[in-house]
């Protein structure tokens, strides 16, 4: 009869007999009406030493004798001494039984055991996702290519995809649709919110994974009562073990950082489990995540190839890059920056290599003289590429001498 998630306070009375709280207790007066806490508060002075009866789980009681059950009132606490126990009528409830610091396990386990629809480990199941970017970034691309990358492997089933190409080209649909055949994913131009519900209706929506593109055509995004309907059809959708994908449109301006801004209202960001944004350069896509509720990739690379290529070879050109690879190729590609920025610098020093001024005070000097530039940038220019396109010896009194490579 103990309620675990209440803390009685079994100290108060100290009549040897077990205090506990239930909640199918009713407390009636002698004229058989019930005695609700509220009144007994409200009227503490009267209720002192009041005679009641007790009536558990509406169990008929005996009232050919007057009730013998005593109302206590000590500090906040309220109870009532009966033959056998002292109920107690309004014990605090015990938070701490629900506390997550009780599940710390439970939780560690399921960071671990996250699993993913897409192959970069970008979109966790049971979760709405935005994927948001400007025009011509690759987001549809991207996110088809990792998602059907998770069929081939044989890790999700693609009769479980439901994608959905809203407000595109019949051309571009129709690639689309020649690409995902193959791949067993259900494909449609209209009407995600009106499948969706058919899928929670029927208790279907489990390990369902739908993709909506893009956000704008299934709902308002500037209309807050839509955006609010739209994102508990999608909490439904995750509660039943389903998985959202919105691709969305950026502003066109950006945050003084130069971030992309989620077109619409804020609320779709703040009601999404987790948020991402494309930035694209050339062959490179990078996928930034800007909130997460489950552990996934901060940052992922993608390269994919360009030059032309017709949209299935593109498709099927798509590869994520490991942070090393990513690192390497970010690393190399300042360089290349760099050296572009000093193009005059470079050319400069190894002219006057080849005419025989290699020292590094002279060589500077000369350097200097010619392009004008600051002399501690052409000393980082002359380190940068050091072993790259020059290298360095010492001589006497541990000067720097250079040969071109």
């Amino acid at each position: 009869m103990k309620n675990s998630t209440y803390k009685v306070n079994d100290k108060a009375l100290n009549n040897g007999k077990q205090t506990i709280y239930s909640k199918s207790v009713t407390i009636l007066n002698k004229e058989l009406t019930e005695v609700t806490l509220s009144g007994i508060l409200e009227n503490a002075g009267k209720a002192q030493g009041f005679r009641v009866y007790v009536q558990e789980d509406s169990i008929p009681i005996d009232t050919s004798n007057p009730p013998e059950n005593i109302i206590h009132i000590i500090g906040d606490d309220v109870f009532v001494e009966a033959k056998k126990y002292n109920y107690h009528l309004n014990p605090k409830f015990d938070y701490s039984a629900f506390s997550d610091t009780k599940k710390i396990a439970e939780i560690e386990k399921s960071i671990a055991n996250t699993n993913y629809v897409t192959s970069s480990e970008t979109i966790a199941k049971g979760e709405w996702t935005v994927v948001f970017a400007k025009p011509n970034q690759w987001a549809t691309l991207t996110i088809l290519a990792t998602t059907t990358q998770k069929i081939t492997n044989g890790e999700t089933n693609g009769e479980d995809i439901f994608y959905f190409s809203l407000g595109d080209s019949k051309p571009s649909y129709l690639e689309k649709l020649k690409i995902l055949k193959r791949f067993n994913v259900n494909v449609f131009n209209a009407d995600p919110v009106a499948i969706m519900n058919h899928l929670i209706d029927k208790r279907h929506a489990k390990d369902k994974v739908v993709i909506i593109d893009r956000l704008i055509h299934a709902c308002d995004t500037n209309n807050r009562q839509e955006v609010i309907q739209f994102s508990e059809l999608c909490e439904r959708f995750c509660e039943l073990g389903g998985t959202v994908i919105t691709l969305a449109h950026a502003k066109k301006y950006v945050e003084r950082n130069g971030v992309p801004i989620l077109d619409g209202l804020e609320l779709i960001q703040d009601n999404a489990h987790c948020v991402y944004y494309l930035k694209t350069s050339d062959d490179i896509i990078k996928m930034i995540n800007i909130k997460q509720r489950t552990k996934v990739k901060a940052e992922v690379t993608f390269q994919v190839g360009i030059g032309g290529l017709p949209y299935p070879d593109l498709f099927n050109s798509v590869r994520t890059l490991t942070d090393k690879q990513a690192a390497e190729f970010f690393n190399d590609l300042k360089q290349d920056q760099f050296a572009i920025d000093h193009e005059e610098i470079v050319e400069a020093i190894k002219e006057t290599i080849l005419n025989g001024i290699n020292q590094r005070t002279a060589l500077a000097k000369v350097v200097h003289e010619f392009t004008e530039d600051f002399r501690h940038t052409i000393y980082n220019v002359l380190d940068k590429y050091e072993g790259k396109l020059w290298r360095m010896t010492r001589g006497p009194n541990n000067s720097k001498a250079y040969l071109i490579i």
